[in-house]
């Protein structure tokens, strides 16, 4: 671990502000000696920046070409990504569930959320932000927490059926994440399920397979924990299930500095991998993901059994941490504290 190179400005203190913008959209921003995150609430509450200072880098994908914009509800996610942390509800791929049609990444990433500051330091900082469904009954609301002189956010989440009727869902937390040639993915699943990818991974959409080996078809195994060089160009999704843990973990070696994410995997059984090295539109990012249920549309997880369901007036509530750490070219777990462990 270093300890040598980097400065603490604010005395260990942590800071919370509104009173910034980025590109038109308001923004919360979050500082102490180890963090600067940056959060866009009128951008789905979108967790733009996640700067580790000691690494000197932000650990979030941020797209080459274009930046955040105006999002539109029920347009295709895709045009409008860029990287950054959202969160996905109440389906993941578009799909019509009781006669009505639900939105790529769901209804909250496109929406401007509500927010307030409830404490703003200097020991801890909190901020409150909260939305509603377009087309369907849910709330979200979302604590998020920095402490002075650490280095996780604490993100509480509350999902609540203010309808009228059952309501069936699915829910995921989509970093997506910077990466490059031979950054570690470290999760503890026990098998994977190829969804599918790009036509240079030479592998059967459908095919089990034991984490983290992916059989293919002109025979030999990928490795899906490391990344690949763009050459040739690839891109997959996968759904990773059998967890030992709740937590996933993206490092890069080169700079031994890498971000994980801790969670309850009685809520969050299954994680997504979408890694893409250069094979749709030309970018290169991976988003390792916490999710309540595969496969990507709600319409198929409701037919298979697999859905989160809420009564009227019920609340789903948990916390995850969102971490950078340092010192470690890969990971081998994270604790329910935050606590990383991995090799040097």
């Amino acid at each position: 671990m270093r300890s040598n190179d980097w400065s603490d400005p604010f005395g260990g203190a942590v800071r919370l502000s509104d009173a910034w913008s980025y590109r038109g959209f308001r923004a919360l921003a979050f500082e102490n000696a180890r963090l600067r995150v940056t959060i866009l609430p009128e951008h789905g509450a979108k967790v733009f920046q996640f700067v580790s200072k000691r690494a000197g880098r932000d650990l979030l994908y941020h797209h080459p070409r274009f930046d955040v914009r105006a999002p539109v509800f029920g347009a295709n996610a895709d045009d409008w990504w860029t990287g950054g942390i959202d969160e996905i509800a109440p389906t993941g791929h578009p799909c019509v569930v009781n006669g009505e049609q639900l939105p790529f990444l769901g209804e909250f990433w496109s929406q401007a959320w509500s927010w307030e500051i409830e404490e703003a330091g200097p020991e801890r900082a909190i901020a409150h932000l909260w939305a509603g469904g377009v087309v369907t009954p849910l709330r979200i609301d979302r604590w998020m927490e920095l402490r002075r002189d650490e280095a996780i956010v604490r993100s509480r989440h509350r999902l609540t059926n203010v309808g009228h009727e059952p309501f069936d869902f699915m829910w995921g937390i989509h970093p997506g994440l910077a990466a490059r040639p031979g950054a570690r993915l470290d999760v503890p699943a026990g098998e994977g399920l190829y969804a599918e990818g790009h036509p240079s991974v030479d592998a059967a959409p459908g095919t089990r397979y034991p984490w983290p080996h992916l059989p293919l078809r002109g025979g030999g195994r990928l490795d899906l924990s490391v990344a690949r060089p763009p050459d040739p160009p690839s891109w997959e999704l996968h759904f990773l299930d059998g967890l030992t843990g709740g937590w996933l973990s993206v490092t890069d070696p080169g700079s031994r500095s890498g971000f994980a994410m801790a969670f309850d995997r009685a809520v969050f059984p299954v994680s997504w991998l979408w890694s893409v090295y250069g094979g749709w539109r030309g970018i290169y990012a991976v988003a390792l993901e916490a999710w309540t249920a595969c496969p990507a549309r709600l319409d198929r997880v409701i037919a298979e059994g697999r859905q989160r369901r809420l009564a009227p007036g019920e609340t789903l509530e948990t916390e995850l941490l969102f971490i950078a750490h340092e010192g470690f070219r890969s990971v081998t777990g994270v604790e329910p504290d935050g606590r990383v462990i991995g090799k040097e």
